[in-house]
């Protein structure tokens, strides 16, 4: 697991322990005697009390600076790469640490889906009661929130990340619906997708049934697809479901797709 230590210690010590982590690397400014330092202390502490079996790792790292948190994750993952391969499955905490490593921890799972797992983690209870926010967020009556002022902003570089595409969204989404209605056999499929334009050439046979190879079609187009990237899953010869990853998939993309 990959983690950046600031100012918490459950959203950090707790993840490791759900997905018993074999070894976790930890970015802080660890090199500077301050009060990150007592955190990342803390979150050391009990790693090792509630898993003595886990490595921990600690990188000085300039955690308020993008660039070099970017660095250091793309480093940490192919030195994790190089030992394990195609084993190396590398969680990625973007919720804990500084908003810069949040996005370059982000944008680094996403050059490695191979072998990343990019994870949230949100708090369930806040150590700071309602009752205190005014005292401790507050100027007074005006609210400042935890930044009283800011340094310069700095742009961050862009990198592509590729969008899922477009036709594989959205007859996934055709096949979301056809399942709830208890119909989503090859025929039925090809041609609503047909009717929405996702599905070009369907012919149907002398029969008044597709014909074979525009089955085939439909078969390696999208079910293969869908099944080979984890949005689609069978439940029984006959019958498929979508998997949490696809619906995942359809809540991010689809309204977005829609509109084009």
């Amino acid at each position: 697991m990959i983690a950046c230590v600031t100012f918490e210690v459950a959203k950090i010590v707790e993840p490791v322990e759900f997905y018993e982590s074999t070894k976790v690397h930890l970015l802080n400014r660890s090199s500077e005697n301050t009060i990150y330092r007592e955190f990342l202390d803390q979150v050391v502490k009990d790693i090792n009390e509630r898993m003595p079996r886990t490595e921990v790792i600690i990188h000085d790292c300039k955690v308020f600076d993008f660039s070099e948190v970017m660095k250091e994750v793309l480093c940490i993952i192919q030195d994790e790469t190089d030992k394990h391969g195609e084993h190396a499955d590398i969680y990625v905490n973007i919720s804990a640490g500084t908003s810069e490593y949040s996005a370059a921890s982000l944008m680094a799972s996403m050059m490695h889906t191979d072998v990343t797992i990019p994870f949230t983690v949100s708090a369930k209870e806040f150590q700071v009661p309602e009752e205190r926010i005014r005292e401790i967020y507050y100027d007074g009556d005006r609210p400042v929130g935890m930044t009283k002022t800011t340094r310069e902003p700095k742009a961050v570089s862009a990198y592509p990340i590729e969008k899922p595409d477009r036709t594989k969204v959205l007859a996934l989404k055709v096949m979301k619906e056809q399942i709830e209605k208890g119909d989503s056999c090859a025929a039925t499929m090809m041609s609503v997708l047909n009717e929405k334009g996702l599905f070009d050439d369907y012919k149907k046979g002398y029969n008044g049934k597709p014909e074979q190879k525009e089955v085939m079609k439909y078969q390696r187009n999208y079910v293969d697809f869908w099944l080979s990237n984890g949005w689609l899953e069978k439940v029984s010869k006959r019958k498929s479901r979508i998997t949490p990853t696809g619906n995942e998939i359809l809540e991010i993309f689809s309204e977005s797709y829609c509109r084009d």
